[in-house]
């Protein structure tokens, strides 16, 4: 690597960050028309310490799709909650096998207790958590993200045309999960009611009152019997957080931690193309022949 210039030599360690020693060679065949062995981007890493990161033993899961140099993959993000330390990988796919292995890696970075709680959206994890689990010889016990909970039961009352009338059912499954002022005011004609009967409540008395008066009000509705029904097969990863109040209601953390992407290099990993033909690597040194 002596023979590369400094900038080089950077770039090299900087893009080892998010893929392999391969894939890094690779980039910068693509970006650069440079050629470099990836056995010399490895002799030019400095050795890693062996030091393990912090962790409370609650997580937030998040991923989102990207493009890279046209081609779909995924941006998988495992966040301590509580210390903030993450792992972040690129995916080739979202198949029980690779989030899994993504899990084993991400909490082998860790010094993790033998019991851990991570909050995910609603998707295909129970399995994966059980191959985790099993390898690494703890117990996982997850959340499901209470956002992701509303916004699909969202989809299906638009996908059925029910807005309008299930406007107030969702109204009151958002107080259910988030009881508050802003969302008791947001109940309109039915706040006073509300206030009523959950005033002085503790947050897992104003469930179960909620449960019982969104089942009064709109039981017989196929879609809202569809969500009590969920609610009450899923009920120890819906309400855990109420059992222990340490654990995430939500995976915004973990959503943050994307946000802080500005908009366009988000809006970039998503087009076709992908980040690195709308990159500034890419237009600096392919497309102006530099």
């Amino acid at each position: 690597m002596k023979h590369y210039p400094d900038d080089v030599r950077e770039k090299s360690v900087k893009t080892r960050v998010k893929a392999s020693l391969r894939k890094a060679a690779n980039l910068f065949r693509i970006i650069g028309n440079v050629i470099i062995p990836h056995e010399t981007i490895r002799k030019s890493l400095h050795p890693v310490p062996g030091i393990m990161m912090d962790a409370s033993g609650y997580f937030v899961y998040d991923e989102q799709y990207a493009h890279i140099d046209g081609i779909e993959k995924y941006s998988a993000l495992l966040r301590d909650a509580g210390t903030g330390n993450f792992v972040e990988e690129i995916l080739d796919d979202l198949r029980e096998d690779t989030l899994a292995g993504f899990m084993v890696r991400a909490l082998s970075r860790f010094t993790i207790p033998e019991e851990i709680f991570i909050t995910t959206d609603g998707y295909h994890y129970e399995s994966v958590m059980e191959i985790v689990s099993s390898h690494l010889g703890i117990r996982i016990r997850r959340q499901r993200c209470l956002f992701h909970i509303e916004k699909d039961l969202a989809h299906r009352i638009k996908d059925a045309g029910m807005e309008e009338h299930l406007d107030m059912a969702k109204r009151l499954v958002r107080y259910m999960f988030f009881p508050g002022e802003t969302n008791l005011y947001k109940l309109g004609k039915n706040s006073d009611p509300v206030r009523k009967l959950t005033e002085g409540r503790s947050e897992k008395e104003i469930v179960e009152i909620m449960l019982d008066r969104i089942h009064s009000l709109y039981g017989e509705d196929r879609i809202m019997a569809g969500f009590l029904s969920f609610v009450k097969r899923c009920r120890k990863e819906v309400f855990l957080y109420l059992s222990n109040p340490e654990v995430e209601k939500t995976s915004d953390k973990a959503e943050q931690h994307f946000s802080i992407q500005s908009w366009l290099l988000k809006h970039r990993f998503k087009t076709k193309e992908g980040l690195l033909r709308t990159s500034y690597w890419y237009h600096r040194y392919l497309s102006t022949g530099s």
